[in-house]
C-alpha cells in the first residue's frame, strides 16, 4: 500500500530557518521508496515558498494556511478559504494598540505587516512587506498570524478573539503565534479534503509528524502519528511515537517495510 506522511514545518523539519540535511535526505529516500510527501503548515504560500526555497525538497501536495489552503506540488491552489475583510479589520484596531504584539495579514500572493509593538522579527514568519492599515481593504486574505512572546498576553488575545468571533473563524496556538484562519480550517481538516479530492478510491496509509498544539488535528487524521521530546505534554500523549528527529519516524517506517 502506498504511504502518504503529513509533515509540520516550525519546530518539525524547520528550525532557526534552516532545515537539516538528514531531513531532506529522508524525505528524498521516502519519496524514492514510493510514498508522498506532504507540506501541512500554518504558513501562507509566500512565507512556505521561502522557507523551503534554499533546499531540495520537491513536496508532493501542501496543506497550508493552517487548513485553509490547498496545493499541488506547483502551488497551484486546489482548494481555498478566506477570511471576513471585516474580521480583519477589526482585529486589526483592537490589537495595533496592545503592547508586546504584531499583528499580521496573509493573502494567497504575500505576507503583510501591519503592526509591530513586539520589535524584532520572528523566525516563524521572518519574510514580509508592511501594510499601511488605510490600505487593508484592498486585499483577501486567508489567515492573520499574531505574534507575541507573552504567554499571558496571547491568552487574553485568544480568549477575546473567540468571545467576539468563535462562530466565524477558528483560531490555533503555534509556539508563540496565534493563526486566524477560516472557520473548520485545521490541519486535519485540510488533510481530510485533500484525501478525499486526490485518493477518493486508494486511500493510502497516512502518516503524520508534528510538534506542536496545531498539529493535533492533523494527527487525529493518522494511521500512526508522531511528535516529539520536546513537543508539549498533552501532544506526546496523542502520539503514537515520540521521537528526536524527524528523519528518525521515517527510518523507522521505512524499515518496518522490510
Amino acid at each position: 500500500m502506498q504511504k502518504l506522511m503529513s509533515f509540520d514545518l516550525d519546530g518539525t523539519l524547520v528550525f532557526n530557518r534552516e532545515i537539516e540535511e538528514a531531513n531532506i535526505g529522508a524525505i528524498r529516500k521516502w519519496q524514492d521508496a514510493g510514498h508522498l510527501a506532504v507540506c501541512n503548515t500554518g504558513k501562507s504560500i509566500f512565507a512556505t515558498k521561502v522557507a523551503l526555497e534554499p533546499y531540495d525538497i520537491a513536496f508532493d501536495y501542501f496543506v497550508l494556511y493552517t487548513g485553509a489552503v490547498i496545493c499541488d506540488r506547483d502551488f497551484n491552489i486546489l482548494e481555498k478559504k478566506t477570511l471576513p475583510l471585516s474580521i480583519v479589520q477589526k482585529v486589526y484596531e483592537r490589537l495595533s494598540a496592545m503592547d508586546n504584539v504584531a499583528v499580521f495579514a496573509t493573502t494567497l500572493d504575500q505576507d503583510f505587516e501591519l503592526v509591530n509593538r513586539v520589535g524584532g522579527v520572528s523566525n516563524i514568519l521572518p519574510a514580509f512587506e508592511s501594510l499601511d492599515p488605510q490600505y487593508i481593504p484592498q486585499h483577501e486574505y486567508v489567515g492573520v498570524p499574531i505574534w507575541s512572546p507573552d504567554p499571558n498576553v496571547r491568552a487574553e488575545i485568544f480568549e477575546w478573539i473567540l468571545d467576539e468571533f468563535g462562530s466565524e473563524l477558528d483560531c490555533h496556538h503555534n509556539l508563540d503565534f496565534l493563526d486566524i484562519v477560516p472557520k473548520n480550517s485545521t490541519k486535519g481538516s485540510g488533510l481530510e479534503v485533500l484525501l478525499e479530492q486526490q485518493f477518493a478510491h486508494n486511500h493510502p496509509e497516512v502518516f503524520t509528524i508534528g510538534d506542536s498544539w496545531n498539529d493535533l488535528e492533523m494527527h487525529r487524521m493518522a494511521d500512526h502519528a508522531a511528535s516529539f521530546s520536546y513537543s508539549p505534554e498533552d501532544v506526546r500523549a496523542a502520539t503514537e511515537h515520540v521521537v528526536e528527529k524527524t528523519y528518525e519516524f521515517i527510518d523507522r517506517v521505512l524499515l518496518d517495510e522490510q
